[in-house]
This record gives C-alpha cells, sequence and structure tokens, in this order.
C-alpha cells in the first residue's frame, strides 16, 4: 500500500465531534445509582455495534432513514431491583438503559444489529453480561449485569467513520479511560493492512498517547483538549487471532479493546 494512498485513508477516517462525560457516582462510598439520562430528544438512529469488556460497555449508533436529525439518542439508566434465578444471571446486579428514537431494525426492518446477548468470562472487572430487553417501536433496552453493587461513570461520544456519523453511550466501571475500533469487518474480524479507527476518552488533556496491539507498538496520537482520541491505523501483519489493541497515556491511563484479525487483504 502506497504511502499516499495510507495517508488518504487514514485523514479521511479522522473527522470529529465533540464528545461528552457524565458521572453518575457523586461521591466515594455511594453505592446508590441515581436514575441518570442524557442525549438529545428527537434524534433518531440505529445500533450499530456494542463493545463489552470487564469494565466498560459501549453502544455505537449509526444514521436512520427514520429521520435526517442525527445525535447521541435520548437516552435513561436505573437500577433493576429483580434479580433473576442463579443459573440465568452470571452476576449480582442489573442496570437498565433504555434508548429512545433508536432500534435495532431499520426502518425496512433489516437488521442494524447483528449481535444479541454478550457474555463476559468472569475477570478483573465486575460486567458479567449484557442482553436486549426491549427492541420495538424505535425503542431499545438493554439489561447489564454486574458483579457488585456499582455505579457506572456515562460518556457520550460522536466520530465519523468514512462517510457515516457514529453516535456512542459508554458505561464504565472503575476505570477512566476506555477505547473502541471500527473497521469495515467489525462483526467478523478485521484484514491484515485493512484500515481501523480507534476513538475513545478518558486520557491526560493533549498527551502523547502510545496505540499497541498485542503489546507492540503501531502507531503515536495526541489526545484533544478534552483528553479524546481518534486515530486511523493499519492492522500490522499478523497470523490470525484475537490480539489486544491497547491505548495508554504517560499519566498511567490504559484503555484496551479486543481486535480480531483475519486473513490479509
Amino acid at each position: 500500500m502506497s504511502v499516499r494512498l495510507a495517508s488518504t485513508l487514514i485523514a479521511v477516517l479522522v473527522i470529529a465531534f465533540a464528545g461528552a462525560t457524565i458521572a453518575l457516582a457523586t461521591r466515594r462510598g455511594d453505592r446508590s445509582c441515581v436514575a441518570a439520562g442524557g442525549g438529545e430528544t428527537g434524534s433518531e438512529t440505529q445500533l450499530r455495534y456494542v463493545d463489552i469488556g470487564p469494565r466498560q460497555i459501549t453502544f455505537t449508533f449509526g444514521p436512520s432513514a427514520e429521520s435526517n436529525l442525527f445525535g447521541v439518542p435520548a437516552f435513561s439508566l436505573s437500577r433493576m431491583t429483580a434479580t433473576p434465578p442463579p443459573e440465568l444471571d452470571t452476576g449480582t446486579h442489573r442496570l437498565s438503559i433504555h434508548f429512545t428514537g433508536a432500534s435495532g431494525f431499520n426502518p425496512d426492518l433489516t437488521a442494524s444489529y447483528l449481535g444479541k446477548s454478550v457474555l463476559v468470562p468472569a475477570a478483573s472487572g465486575p460486567v458479567r453480561e449484557a442482553d436486549i430487553t426491549l427492541n420495538t417501536g424505535r425503542n431499545l433496552a438493554w439489561d447489564v449485569v454486574i458483579a457488585g453493587d456499582r455505579c457506572p461513570a456515562v460518556s457520550t461520544n460522536q466520530y465519523v467513520w468514512g462517510k457515516s456519523p457514529r453516535a456512542q453511550v459508554t458505561l464504565t466501571f472503575g476505570q477512566s479511560a476506555w477505547i473502541t475500533a471500527e473497521h469495515p469487518a467489525t462483526y467478523v474480524g478485521s484484514p491484515v493492512l485493512a484500515p481501523v479507527l480507534v476513538t475513545g476518552m478518558g486520557f491526560a488533556p493533549r498527551s502523547e498517547l502510545t496505540l499497541s496491539i498485542a503489546g507492540s507498538r503501531v502507531d503515536n496520537a495526541t489526545a484533544d483538549d478534552a483528553g479524546r482520541v481518534e486515530a486511523g491505523i493499519f492492522v500490522p501483519k499478523l497470523q490470525p487471532g484475537v490480539y489486544e489493541l491497547a491505548v495508554t497515556d504517560p499519566a498511567g491511563h490504559r484503555a484496551i479493546t479486543t481486535l480480531v484479525v483475519t486473513d490479509e487483504l
């Protein structure tokens, strides 16, 4: 791939809008998650991806043919009091997030979101499971099962992938930074040399960031004034498999996500 083509692809990928962060737990030791919400009333979106890890879950939305008004969909977060039987629930507490003007089905009834419920193996973080509980009438709801009585921080973010705008809502538990990665084959895995757009928040403002895959540096980037990152990278020549993509800053903030690598383009 030529340097000119690589530069063009990255330039197309790295287009951004501003993001915002809302902290739900107001003080140390607060064990009750207050009802919270955000987003833009009237926005119409389609759910595209759900990224989940031990301490993070991100809902990524794209535009909808339902309306030309696009933005972070209106949402509310609340604690669920009902607890399913142990064999049906992998955690101890359940949060519910409800989106208005959002759906996993396009207006023509084709699927905009191809995934379903997501399980997370027990690890160093509290997130255990996420499952769809409502997907009808332009109303979308997910339950998030967590181990322990914890309150998340909620972040919203917007960016552009190629020519398509994206809006994100992220819940994080006990970590200050998070990232996601989008590429042309996000559902099935990224081919070697494919462009990947890494987005995230929570880094030291204006800090120099290191992007690495499987522990090896692949590029550098600079966080903006709000600690956001948007960086276009290319998947290095690796054997097909599952790899850790990480972004770190000199202040010790580190965010990771999973990158599935498939055969070469």
